[in-house]
């Protein structure tokens, strides 16, 4: 008898492990989320780009003053912990963005401006780096145009 029941007890254990504790569990808080980025210029105007909002389009009356565009915040709207949360972009580190201005139909002799202040047609286009451990790569464009 006392034979029987080792061999009886080390099955039963060993298809107990199969069926809970052997399949594949994914740590949600360990992959990477589309993120939602908050941009602002200097005169307190604010876009946000939701997952699903890639473009938009802004006019400004000309001014002669210079704007100046910077990701204000970001947010994880699908994270299990954090889809409330707004958190400051980091300035280094995996988890950063990049700032690019540009003129649509710019030559290619011209410089890519530093601000937008003439009038004309100008992009900014802000990419959620894809260094990040928490978000995927993805670029936004804010079209600007100044009448």
């Amino acid at each position: 008898m006392k034979k029987l029941f080792l061999p009886l007890i080390s099955f039963l254990l060993a298809i107990s492990m199969l069926l809970t504790g052997c399949t594949d569990k994914t740590n949600d808080e360990n992959k990477k989320y589309d993120v939602t980025i908050r941009i602002k210029n200097n005169y307190n105007s604010k876009w946000t780009f939701t997952p699903d909002i890639s473009e938009l389009n802004y006019t400004f009356k000309y001014t002669g003053e210079k704007m100046y565009f910077y990701v204000d915040a970001y947010n994880l709207p699908k994270h299990p912990r954090w889809s409330e949360e707004w958190f400051a972009p980091n300035s280094s580190g995996p988890n950063v963005f990049k700032k690019y201005y540009g003129k649509v139909n710019q030559m290619y002799y011209e410089e890519d401006p530093k601000y937008i202040c003439e009038r004309g047609e100008y992009f900014v286009c802000i990419e959620a780096d894809s260094t990040s451990n928490i978000w995927n790569f993805r670029s936004v464009y804010l079209y600007i145009t100044v009448i």
